[in-house]
Parts: C-alpha cells; sequence; structure tokens
C-alpha cells in the first residue's frame, strides 16, 4: 500500500513540473491555432466582401458607361481600384472603360488602361482580348512597331485566327505585303474553328496581287 501512495505520488509530481514546464508553450500553441482560424475566416470574410464591393462597382460602371457618362464612369473607376484593389471585376470595369475611351476618341487613355490589364497576373484571362484591343489602339496611334511586338510569337489558345489577322494588317501597314499575305492566310486557315470573317480575309489576300503568283 505504502509503495501504491508512494508512486501516486511521484506521477503527481511528475504531472505538475510537466505542466509547468509545458504549459506556456501549450497556451500560445492554442492561441496561435485558434487566432490562425479565426484570422483566416476574417480573410474568408473579408475577400468575400471585396468581391461583393467590387460587383458593385463594376455594375454602376456598366451603367455610366452604357449611359455615356464617361466622366461618372472614370471616377467610379478610380474610386473601385482604390477600394477594392486589382480583381476580376476591376478588371472587366476597365474593359468596358477603355471601349468607351476609345468610341469618344481617347485613345491613351485606353491604352493605359489595357497596359495595367496586361501588367496584372491576375488578369491573366482577359490578356488575350486586352492585347488584340491594345494593338488596335497602337494600330491607329501609328505606333506599328510596337502593336507587332504584342502579336509576335504563338497565339493563346483560341485566337491563332485573330493573332495572325492582326499581325497581317500590321506588317501590311509596314509595306511588308509577302508577309502580311502569309499571316492572313494563317488567319484564314485557323477561321474554321475560331469564327472571324472569311470574306474579308480573302479580299485582304486578293489585295495583296500575290495569291495568282502562288497558283502559278
Amino acid at each position: 500500500m505504502a509503495v501504491e501512495l508512494y508512486d501516486e505520488h511521484e506521477q503527481s509530481e511528475r504531472v505538475r513540473q510537466w505542466i509547468k514546464e509545458y504549459a506556456p508553450a501549450i497556451v500560445m500553441g492554442l492561441v496561435l491555432a485558434f487566432g490562425g482560424i479565426f484570422g483566416f475566416r476574417y480573410w474568408q470574410d473579408h475577400q468575400s466582401g471585396q468581391r461583393v464591393l467590387a460587383s458593385e462597382y463594376y455594375e454602376v460602371i456598366r451603367q455610366e458607361v452604357e449611359a455615356g457618362e464617361l466622366a461618372g464612369a472614370e471616377e467610379q473607376y478610380q474610386v473601385m481600384r482604390d477600394s477594392v484593389g486589382r480583381n476580376s471585376y476591376v478588371g472587366l470595369a476597365g474593359m468596358h472603360l477603355a471601349s468607351a475611351y476609345i468610341a469618344d476618341g481617347q485613345l491613351s487613355p485606353a491604352a493605359n488602361i489595357y497596359r495595367d490589364i496586361l501588367d496584372d497576373r491576375r488578369l491573366q484571362s482577359l490578356w488575350p482580348v486586352a492585347t488584340l484591343r491594345l494593338v488596335r489602339v497602337l494600330e491607329a496611334r501609328g505606333e506599328i512597331e510596337e502593336a507587332l511586338a504584342l502579336v509576335d510569337g504563338s497565339a493563346p489558345h483560341g485566337f491563332a485566327a485573330a493573332w495572325a489577322e492582326a499581325r497581317g494588317d500590321l506588317l501590311f501597314e509596314r509595306g511588308r505585303v509577302e508577309e502580311a499575305r502569309l499571316a492572313w492566310q494563317e488567319a484564314l486557315d485557323n477561321q474554321p474553328d475560331q469564327g472571324g470573317n472569311p470574306q474579308l480575309l480573302r479580299m485582304k489576300i486578293d489585295a495583296t496581287g500575290l495569291a495568282g503568283e502562288d497558283a502559278s
């Protein structure tokens, strides 16, 4: 019996010693664990709130653009960027605003928006369309070499025809007629899978005056 009481006393002392030694670390671990859980939930709630806010801004900007209120759309877009940072809604709102700028003849601010989109890796889904639109803006401004650099090389999946047609248009502008014809032919070859206007492409190819030379 004495042995049993001694064992219990020794075990009790060991438990108290263990608690004294390790309790602070356990408490800190629990604090960090619960803090991480609540912090992650706060982050999730914050992100969800930002998406809702961004969608509301996007809808306001879309309506402003459709109503022809360009100044109001521009103001809301700047507030949106300051409020919610960068996300897909900001990119889409920027695309709407850039189109409105182009329709209004304001090419420089439109180009700036497209460049901002292309600089943001979170907006990669918008890159192909933003690239093609920037190319057309640069073409209209006579900045052909910069535009050509954007459509040089492989096109994103699903954009081979549009990429090649834009490249052909730019090459033709530069007087590089044979290269332009080849690019337009590439675009025409990809048209069945990607839509577009094959008749217009054939007209462009015929306009080079080189199609008959290949046939001979």
